[in-house]
């Protein structure tokens, strides 16, 4: 793969979540609000910027989990500490999301922990689905023996 290739499929995953975050922000926004319509902004360009921002950063960790060289379970580890940190740098110091204290830090970092075993399972099972991850292939009956000179 080239650097062009690479940078390419970074920015279009990268756009791509950055897209679903701010549509998901959007409908909560609408929801909480009780507006029908989505004319106000629901996030500023700030957070706008801090979604892009955190979005980048998942779509490198996502390419973390294509090196086969690594054992996959090393590799959904790396990809979870890596999202972690993204998620506590960008959101909670740059965001300023309001987290005081250990126990509110703690209960951050299990709310993200659930979110992301839950995101990993149901994007692994629609990749396994559509067909994008080989599954265990079944092994194909061999032939029985016939002999010809008999």
């Amino acid at each position: 793969m080239t650097v062009k290739e690479f940078v390419r499929k970074i920015l279009v995953s990268s756009c791509v979540i950055c897209t679903l975050i701010s549509v998901f922000f959007y409908f909560v926004a609408a929801i909480v609000n009780g507006d029908e319509t989505l004319i106000d902004p629901a996030i500023n360009l700030r957070q706008f910027l801090l979604i892009l921002l955190f979005s980048l950063l998942v779509a490198l960790a996502n390419r973390l989990l294509s090196f086969r060289k690594l054992h996959i379970v090393l590799r959904i580890l790396i990809h979870y500490v890596t999202l972690l940190a993204a998620f506590l740098v960008v959101f909670v110091a740059a965001g300023k999301l309001k987290i005081s204290g250990a126990a509110s830090l703690f209960l951050a970092i299990m709310i993200f922990t659930v979110l992301y075993a839950l995101f990993f399972v149901a994007g692994y099972f629609l990749l396994r689905l559509f067909g994008a991850l080989p599954g265990k292939q079944k092994e194909e009956e061999t032939p029985t023996y016939r002999s010809r000179f008999h």
